[in-house]
């Protein structure tokens, strides 16, 4: 084996093993979404886009569309 296919099987792990933690780190996350209230909400742009949703204020999940005066609020 040459120095090279070993160090492109070591990025191969490494990068299975980063996706393995997101995963977990991903359900994780669900968890603990489902169990909040989602008592109060804020509004945010959604991620790259420039679509504002609403999103709970305790652990992030999107809960919906803001309403035309969560938006003016927003934008103010």
């Amino acid at each position: 084996m040459t120095k090279q296919y070993v160090m492109e099987i070591d990025k191969k792990q490494k990068i299975q093993s980063l996706d393995d933690q997101i995963k977990v780190l991903s359900e994780e996350k669900v968890l603990l979404q489902s169990t909040c209230n989602h008592n109060e909400s804020k509004v945010k742009f959604e991620n790259g886009t420039n679509t504002m949703k609403l999103y709970c204020k305790e652990c992030d999940k999107e809960v919906g569309y803001p309403s035309q005066s969560q938006i003016k609020e927003f934008l103010t």
